[in-house]
């Protein structure tokens, strides 16, 4: 693993673990709450100052409202990757969505369906379930039919998990000199270690945040038995935490992926030689070799294998 990636964590077991490693992220299904998301808002159009922010308010005296007919869709960005099992939404007395769509997406361009569903033509909060599915830093609602000619949205709720049967953890800083504040990785996938015997992979989101190369301290994995499905030969995995100091870490250069040098007042390092490749142009290479480098150091920060 490369040392700026800090992407990928291996936990290895004295005998061979099996269960659903690929639920495994997703679990519990129907254990969680309903929460306000706050991000960036955007929608396919908006009536006057009935803004997309306002379906996000925690407010249903405020609610966005859509300006033209035909499909229409509201979305927001959370900046941080969320797992939806769920949301709610609160419906008013008229102009109503009927059939609808919940989509996810890493980037905002392409989207994955999450679940379709049909809003009852009543008023007040309705509510919607389904098993976890992956996390996303884009969540849109597509409302491809209506009641009536125009749409007016209250309030949106995402309902996430409460409890977790794994857990990453680690104090980090979200800009240089800001405070630490403990930060719940998402986990992208979990699978069988391809080459450490009795040994699971975890892989975290592909998000730049989703990473511990800036934690301060220990990477903290917490697993609780009773929500989880991890099964060793004597029975179920009872609970466990385990953590580990990326500083502690062996460093071992990823050839094609920029690495960092740990630096200090008047420190020696000594560089191996190493070819880099300009990934436009296979024939465009920087050799480093043997040499004397003086520079000014702006900013640094804990360096991770």
């Amino acid at each position: 693993m490369s040392k700026s990636e800090g992407k990928k964590i291996a936990i290895r077991f004295s005998d061979k673990v099996m269960g659903n490693l690929v639920l495994l992220p997703k679990l519990p299904f129907m254990v969680g709450k309903f929460i306000t998301l706050s991000g960036f808002c955007k929608a396919s159009s908006t009536y006057s100052s009935y803004y997309s922010s306002s379906a996000f308010d925690g407010s249903t005296s405020s609610s966005w409202r859509t300006r033209n007919s035909g499909e229409q869709w509201i979305q927001v960005n959370t900046l941080r990757p969320i797992r939806l099992g769920g949301f709610k939404w609160y419906i008013g007395s008229e102009h109503r969505p009927k059939d609808f769509k919940v989509q996810g997406s890493d980037d905002g361009v392409n989207w994955i369906d999450i679940f379709t569903g049909t809003c009852e033509n009543t008023t007040g909060w309705k509510e919607y379930y389904w098993q976890y599915c992956d996390a996303y830093l884009y969540h849109r609602w597509v409302l491809t039919t209506r009641y009536s000619s125009y749409i007016y949205i209250y309030e949106i709720e995402a309902f996430v998990h409460d409890e977790k049967a794994i857990k990453i953890t680690g104090l980090q800083r979200d800009f240089v000199g800001g405070p630490l504040k403990e930060i719940d990785y998402v986990i992208k996938k979990i699978e069988h270690h391809p080459t450490v015997e009795n040994a699971i992979l975890i892989t975290l989101h592909d998000n730049y945040q989703e990473a511990f190369d800036e934690v301060e301290g220990a990477v903290t994995i917490q697993y609780k038995g009773q929500l989880g499905n991890l099964i060793g030969y004597g029975g179920a995995l009872e609970d466990f935490t385990v953590g580990f100091y990326p500083t502690d870490l062996i460093k071992s250069p990823n050839p094609g992926i920029e690495e960092r040098l740990t630096v200090g007042v008047n420190s020696i390092t000594n560089l191996i030689q190493i070819d880099y490749h300009n990934v436009d142009d296979i024939f465009e290479r920087i050799r480093v070799v043997g040499i004397t480098i003086a520079t000014q150091l702006i900013y640094s920060s804990i360096e991770n294998p």
